[in-house]
């Protein structure tokens, strides 16, 4: 098994937060277009029925608008929790940083090598 170090490890962590926060802001436009969709497509239905068109067809239209709307509010949603993906992975880190950083430090600058991990551990 490959040993990931503390700052591999931080490095993974940090990408983690990028690419959620990328991801988030992109799953949150299309949200935004698909509200924007939805609605002009309310419009097109309202004019469908101002011009006394069958009640099947301005349905169906209505029907697509709901649905994009649903599809804008789940986007949305799945938007938030990106959010707070990013925002755990951001505190992880932090947290890594300030009770670890001292002791990759340490461990850096000396003249000897460790020994492998399972040489510390208490039988």
């Amino acid at each position: 098994m490959a040993e990931t170090t503390y700052r591999q490890l931080r490095a993974q962590v940090q990408e983690l937060a990028r690419l959620v926060a990328t991801d988030g802001e992109t799953i949150r436009q299309i949200g935004l277009c698909a509200e924007q969709n939805a609605q002009a497509v309310a419009r097109v239905a309202d004019s469908l029925a101002n011009l006394e068109v069958d009640t099947l067809t301005t349905g169906e239209a209505k029907d697509v608008a709901r649905i994009m709307r649903g599809v804008s509010d789940a986007a949305i949603t799945v938007a938030s929790t990106t959010d707070a993906v990013g925002a755990a992975a951001r505190a992880a880190d932090t947290q890594a940083r300030r009770t670890h950083e001292g002791i990759d430090e340490q461990v850096g600058a000396m003249t000897v090598p460790m020994a492998k991990a399972a040489f510390y551990t208490q039988e």
